[in-house]
């Protein structure tokens, strides 16, 4: 691998190392597993969580298309991604939050995406396998208030885009 692939301005994922995506991650951790815990539909509690998911998720979806561009020895724009990302983020706070079908669906599905790693811990434990759990969703239309955090994310990756300059040739380029 060449010393350009190692540049930092091409390190995969380099925007969850900003100090925003390092905040946002850590809040959200420490909030869902911490927080929520001792002071569960506490109203503060909850908008933390919301606040930093519009930021973290979308950044999360962008870092993974990085390492996979990285992992295929492919440097591709990101930008996109993280468009979609927010959009996509921003549409699941929003529905989750107002119809409850949404809600439904969200609490079932991420408790499926859970139950592997659960499954994991229970086997490893000496247990058998864990029932699926949904997970439990407040519905709360106020949380749409959070919904232009979503511009954070956005933000971030246009400030990186433009250190990088833009749309240059550098966009499908095999890395070296």
């Amino acid at each position: 691998m060449s010393a350009a692939a190692l540049h930092p301005t091409h390190v995969p994922g380099r925007v969850l190392l900003h100090p925003v995506s390092v905040t946002a991650l850590a809040v959200w951790l420490v909030n869902d597993h911490v927080f929520k815990a001792l002071w569960p539909g506490h109203l503060i509690v909850g908008k933390l969580s919301d606040v930093a998911s519009l930021i973290a998720f979308p950044l999360l979806a962008l870092a993974a298309y990085e390492w996979l561009g990285f992992l295929l020895r492919r440097r591709w724009d990101g930008w996109p991604v993280l468009v979609v990302g927010c959009a996509a983020t921003a549409f699941v706070m929003g529905t989750i939050n107002v119809f409850p079908a949404a809600a439904d669906f969200y609490e079932t599905g991420l408790g499926a995406a859970q139950w592997p790693f659960q499954a994991v811990a229970a086997v490893a434990n000496g247990h058998g396998l864990p029932n699926l759990r949904p997970v439990q969703l407040w519905m709360d239309a106020t949380d749409l208030l959070t919904l232009p955090c979503v511009a954070v994310p956005l933000y971030l990756g246009w400030r990186a885009r433009r250190a990088l300059g833009g749309d240059g040739p550098h966009r499908y380029a095999p890395i070296p």
